[in-house]
């Protein structure tokens, strides 16, 4: 397991794993309600009721393949399987990365293969009757709200990961680090200048571009801009944390299991 490919075969295999046993309790969670349902209103009960708590526990199920996700993205940084293979750290870190996000995508092709087939299960009406013949803008818009959610995504996991990072550099200065308390404190004022960082930094960055008449947001294809102007401003953010993150883990982040 010497190269990225490997790597990320082994990764992925593990979260995709993971994601299957989500979507599985998913699936038993919305059984036992419509059967409880079905007990409780009997003949009044219709797929309508399946359909709609499916749509209702997509919500739940993202953020918590994302909590686990992210937890799992981090338990690979510390890991002795991991770090001990002869692989560099910045393979490891994107290897792990790209496998993270993967796992997600994979997650909502499950979720959207469900949904299609309890809404063709529940004939909830006539899918092909709507006009999706959109404009060069309207698919650019479209093309460009996708990137930007994949950036956010990259950036939030990497963002969690240099919290990580900075703790763990921190708490090698301090005498009393195995204290529960302190790395709880540390915690809290991490995250606050971090964030006062990112918000200032990023503040700075959208007023200089407004004022120069490239957020001025009034049609499609200038809203269209302003999103590619996003996305680039949260790529920027995602190739910072990553240096930062690898410079840490290859100086100062150890393994703990």
């Amino acid at each position: 397991m010497n190269d990225f490919a490997s790597l990320s075969k082994s990764l992925i295999r593990e979260k995709w794993r993971l994601m299957n046993w989500i979507v599985g309790i998913d699936i038993l969670a919305l059984i036992v309600l419509f059967i409880m349902q079905l007990i409780s209103s009997g003949s009044n009960t219709t797929l309508d009721f399946f359909f709609q708590t499916f749509v209702v526990s997509v919500t739940i199920v993202n953020f918590v393949s994302f909590i686990m996700l992210s937890r799992k993205n981090e338990h690979v940084f510390t890991s002795n399987n991991y770090r001990l293979i002869p692989v560099t750290d910045t393979t490891l870190y994107i290897s792990n990365l790209f496998t993270t996000f993967v796992a997600f995508v994979y997650l909502q092709i499950l979720e959207a293969i469900i949904a299609a087939i309890l809404y063709a299960i529940g004939n909830f009406g006539n899918i092909g009757s709507g006009d999706f013949s959109g404009s060069t803008s309207g698919m650019g818009l479209l093309f460009g709200a996708v990137v930007f959610m994949i950036l956010v995504t990259l950036v939030t996991w990497s963002g969690i990961t240099l919290i990580h990072f900075l703790i763990s550099w921190i708490k090698g200065f301090l005498p009393f680090k195995s204290q529960k308390f302190v790395t709880f404190i540390l915690y809290l004022i991490v995250i606050w200048a971090a964030s006062v960082v990112f918000d200032v930094a990023t503040g700075y960055v959208y007023r200089l571009i407004y004022t120069t008449g490239y957020m001025g947001a009034q049609t499609l294809s200038q809203f269209s801009n302003a999103i590619w102007i996003t996305s680039g401003i949260m790529f920027i953010w995602l190739v910072i944390f990553s240096f930062i993150n690898i410079y840490l883990m290859k100086r100062w982040v150890e393994t703990i299991r």
